[in-house]
């Protein structure tokens, strides 16, 4: 959809970076459905300037479970495999107790917890997806950082979810009073805006869609933020080749064309490849 799809009072203009607050910005790549982006001077976020507000985004999210994050049947079994994989590199580190997943969608990756003796938990943002989980978890709905929950957890999950927060910072934060000590923030299935395929193909990156992706980070975001705050990083992994999304010989020629194309200044008019290091997971420890 496109910003014209929405009511005004959907959307809101940012006049600061909504990470480190610099009112410097330099302009990002071209819109996209009349989306601007722009990329921090101060801190190297990208973040959209004219985004969906609370607001907006309840209304993006109320339906997404059936319109968007399962209306796709191969999309689906994708993911499943992927879930696997981002599944045994936390199990590497962290082994049982209690999980609770930020943006749980319908418990889908918490099935993986489950079936491996983790005590699970959820939060959902969207009406319909927080329903569906239900039948299976406790899940709490709402906005996370407004959220009240009690229980203390071993694992925190952040898959897919951090750049569709408006105040990450406060996400974070929450996550941290959360945890126990000796527990573990994983935060995976994250768009890396240090990568190739985003700085050489920019709003034509196949990770920007900035309707529900407000900001990319780069993993310095993280571990500064997680420094400052007492914890380590303990793991750092970028899945790309092992993958079902990779084509490498295929992926590595349309980057190729890319490149060719920026050299000659010309506009690249396809979407980016999944490639090396577009897609980053990061395991901090308290």
């Amino acid at each position: 959809m496109t910003v014209q799809n929405y009511i005004k009072e959907d959307l809101e203009i940012l006049k600061k970076c909504p990470w480190c607050n610099s009112i410097s910005y330099r302009k990002w790549g071209k819109p996209v459905s009349d989306f601007r982006s722009v990329k921090c001077a101060g801190c190297g976020l990208i973040y959209v300037q004219n985004r969906l507000n609370k607001q907006g985004l309840e209304k993006h999210y109320k339906n997404y479970l059936s319109g968007i994050h399962q209306a796709d049947k191969k999309a689906n079994r994708q993911r499943e495999l992927m879930y696997d994989l981002e599944f045994d590199l936390i199990n590497l580190y962290c082994k049982k107790g209690r999980a609770l997943d930020v943006g749980c969608s319908g418990g889908y990756f918490l099935d993986h917890f489950k079936k491996n003796g983790y005590k699970c938990y959820g939060v959902e943002f969207g009406e319909e997806a927080a329903k569906e989980a239900l039948k299976k978890y406790r899940v709490y709905f709402g906005d996370f950082a407004d959220l009240k929950i009690y229980d203390k957890f071993d694992l925190i999950v952040f898959r897919g979810v951090i750049e569709h927060i408006a105040d990450p910072r406060s996400y974070l934060k929450k996550a941290i009073t959360l945890l126990n000590k000796g527990g573990y923030i994983y935060i995976t299935s994250t768009p890396n805006s240090r990568s190739l395929c985003c700085e050489l193909f920019e709003e034509m990156w196949n990770q920007h869609a900035p309707e529900g992706h407000l900001m990319h980070f780069t993993p310095q975001h993280f571990d500064h933020f997680f420094t400052a705050h007492k914890l380590s990083k303990i793991a750092e992994h970028y899945f790309y080749e092992d993958t079902p999304y990779a084509d490498v010989q295929n992926d590595v020629l349309k980057v190729a064309a890319a490149v060719v194309r920026k050299r000659k200044q010309l506009p690249i008019n396809f979407k980016s490849p999944a490639f090396y290091g577009n897609m980053m997971s990061l395991i901090y420890k308290k």
